[in-house]
């Protein structure tokens, strides 16, 4: 019996392209920059304030991997303004936050079926819920998947910028099911990442479906443990027919 399907976010319902960290942080620097020099005459040239900005989140990364839990970027972001002196009203900081952010947005994309696809499994009565490894503040994922029309499907967003944990660490996924009131064992868990969406999802108890690439072959054996695979989310609800009581109306 399946009464929750969990989502990851990265390659699974948001599609980020070919990503070019260095080039998207520089693009967000600049879009950043140019919003806080808008509000405050006492900000540092600009390349001072790249350089501490880069500081700062290459020793994120760092301390991240050795804890082996995520950092809140908009926690970075406080400490290098500190270091120039410079206080922000909370919604000043929300709006800077989104501007570092903004360069990502502008190349993401959403498999056109992926809405239609979510509404058919609101309908047949499954929670959802996203568990998401990412250093990006909550608030900037959920105003993205707002404006892809997403949001109002996950009521339950469990993002490791938020929490002390990050997966494949089973409690993630049990924070979002008890906040879905949904024991591992009626859940499933989507995600592209096997090592950790596939893996951290059998530990946690649930069944797992692994969203391979668009070229992945069905027939080849290697499913990396997943109990279930597809190559695009649309295909979730015939997956999901097999296992739901009242799976014919999904496969529909």
């Amino acid at each position: 019996m399946v009464e929750a399907v969990l989502f990851d976010l990265a390659y699974t319902l948001l599609n980020y392209g070919d990503l070019q960290p260095r080039e998207l942080f520089e693009k967000g620097a600049r879009d950043s920059y140019s919003y806080l020099k808008g509000l405050h005459t006492d900000v540092p040239s600009y390349e001072v304030y790249l350089q501490a900005n880069l500081r700062a989140y290459r020793r994120g990364y760092i301390w991240a991997n050795i804890r082996r839990r995520d950092f809140n970027a908009m926690t970075v972001m406080n400490r290098v303004l500190k270091g120039f002196g410079i206080e922000l009203h909370p919604f000043e900081t929300r709006a800077l936050a989104w501007r570092w952010y903004q360069p990502v947005l502008k190349q993401t994309s959403v498999d056109a079926k992926t809405p239609a696809t979510l509404r058919k499994l609101a309908d047949a009565g499954i929670k959802m819920a996203i568990v998401s490894n990412t250093c990006v503040p909550g608030h900037c994922l959920d105003r993205h998947l707002e404006r892809e029309h997403l949001l109002a499907y996950f009521p339950v967003r469990v993002y490791s910028s938020e929490t002390t944990i990050r997966k494949p660490h089973p409690e993630i996924f049990h924070l979002a099911l008890r906040q879905l009131n949904v024991v591992p064992s009626h859940a499933v868990f989507v995600g592209d990442l096997p090592a950790k969406d596939i893996r951290g999802a059998r530990r946690a108890g649930m069944q797992s479906v692994w969203k391979a690439p668009a070229d992945h072959v069905p027939r080849q054996k290697n499913h990396h443990g997943a109990d279930f695979v597809i190559r695009s989310i649309c295909e979730l609800p015939t997956t999901l027919a097999s296992i739901l009581p009242h799976g014919l109306a999904l496969a529909q």
